[in-house]
């Protein structure tokens, strides 16, 4: 499988009080047109969607502009929220979006399932775990001494059932 990735978009970021606004939304389309030339079967947007966790009207406008252009194309997008993002936020919607073939990353509960995809090569587990802080690794690890963002990180990933 081809997927193309992506991260640290910061969609509404603001540079000396300049939006960046209009220049994103330039890169994404030329994202776009990448998309159309390579004809990858996934997009991973891989953390940090948003400049911030309450992203401006025109942020989220962006991003949906954004969503609605891949959903178009025959592939599927994985959005995973990172340190910038609202878990909260980018899980809004999910079970929803993901009948279009678009993923959002769910709020960490201590759980997290792969999305399963195959082709003619065989199958493969996109697992969308989201950033995570150790306080929330560790509401539903009581036991783990977890006091370090790696120490929830480690802990989050040796809870997956990798194969």
């Amino acid at each position: 499988m081809k997927f193309i990735h992506l991260s640290d978009l910061h969609l509404g970021k603001r540079v000396n009080e300049f939006s960046m606004l209009e220049e994103q939304e330039y890169i994404l389309t030329k994202i776009i047109n990448i998309i159309d030339e390579q004809k990858p079967n996934g997009v991973i947007i891989a953390g940090d969607v948003y400049d911030k966790s309450v992203p401006s009207a025109e942020a989220v406008e962006l991003f949906d502009d954004f969503l609605v252009r891949l959903s178009k194309r025959d592939l599927k997008v994985f959005v995973i929220s990172g340190n910038h993002d609202s878990a909260e936020r980018i899980a809004f919607g999910g079970r929803l979006m993901d009948k279009s073939g678009i993923y959002m990353s769910p709020v960490y509960d201590g759980n997290v399932s792969p999305v399963m995809l195959s082709d003619k090569y065989g199958e493969i587990q996109v697992w969308m775990l989201p950033f995570v802080k150790p306080a929330h690794v560790r509401r539903y690890n009581e036991d783990a001494e977890i006091a370090t963002y790696t120490d929830a990180m480690r802990i989050a990933i040796n809870n997956l059932d990798v194969d």
